[in-house]
Parts: structure tokens; C-alpha cells; sequence
């Protein structure tokens, strides 16, 4: 029996007992099923809404499956080869070039890989300067060698 049909139970129950709202008792028991009433209404929705995010949490996490079956088969692996703590061929780490760059505004020697310096630019994580990378130089000289 839902929280509704209890109240709507109640509610019977005091009209079949002649619960008038006339006198101090029963304005007092008339208010309380008002407010179960409204409570049991309040609750039912919370609980369709509950569902309803139930549901679409499933929804995703199907969704988030699908998207590593996809991005494992691009990467030509099993999902069951990756240790759990430990990259394992997955992304072709450390056979990048690193470099290391200072910032000119705090001193802090950043290293960064190959496909960092794709960005342009980057944020030095200890004062927050954007520094820009501009190959436009090394381009022109690469083409003058030829």
C-alpha cells in the first residue's frame, strides 16, 4: 500500500467516523491527514524522480562502456591488458620528446612533451603566466636549409 492510499485511508476513516472539522479535535485531525495528504503526494514525486535518475545514470554508464569499447578498439587493445595503476602501451608515453621550458615570470622549469607544444601555449602551474610557443621561426630556417 502506497504512503497516497494510507492517507486516502485515513481520510475515509475519519469521515466514516463523522470526523467534523466543527469542533477543536477534529480541526486538529482534519489538518494532520491535510498534511500526510500533501506529504504522500510530495514523497511519491520524489521517488518518480528518483527513478527517473536511476535510469538515466544506467543510461550513461551504458553509454560510457559503449565509448571504451570504441576508444579500446581504435587503440587495437583488450580492455583486460591494462594494468590498473600502470599505462601500458596505451597512449605511446615516453616515446615523446620532452622539452623543458622556464618560465619567464617565475623561474619554474617546466618539461612538456611533444604534443603540448601543439597547444601553443600553456599555463605555468605555479603562477598561473600563459607562455606561447610560436615555431614560425624554426619553420623559416627549416626552409631556408632547403
Amino acid at each position: 500500500m502506497t504512503a497516497s492510499e494510507k492517507v486516502a485511508y485515513l481520510k475515509g476513516l475519519a469521515e466514516g467516523l463523522g470526523v467534523k472539522a466543527d469542533g477543536k479535535d477534529g480541526k486538529l485531525m482534519l489538518a494532520v491527514i491535510d498534511v500526510l495528504e500533501s506529504l504522500a503526494g510530495d514523497t511519491e514525486a520524489l521517488e518518480a524522480k528518483c527513478a527517473d535518475l536511476a535510469d538515466s545514470i544506467d543510461d550513461i554508464g551504458e553509454d560510457m562502456a559503449y565509448l571504451e569499447d570504441l576508444c579500446l578498439a581504435d587503440l587495437g587493445e583488450d580492455e583486460d591488458e591494462y594494468e590498473d595503476d600502470e599505462c601500458v602501451g596505451c597512449c605511446g608515453c615516453g616515446d615523446e620528446q620532452e622539452y623543458e621550458v622556464t618560465c619567464p615570470q617565475c623561474g619554474e622549469v617546466i618539461t612538456l612533451l611533444e604534443d603540448d607544444l601543439d597547444f601553443g601555449a600553456i599555463r605555468c602551474p605555479s603562477c598561473d603566466a600563459e607562455l606561447e610557443f610560436d615555431f614560425d621561426d624554426d619553420e623559416d630556417e627549416d626552409e631556408d636549409d632547403d
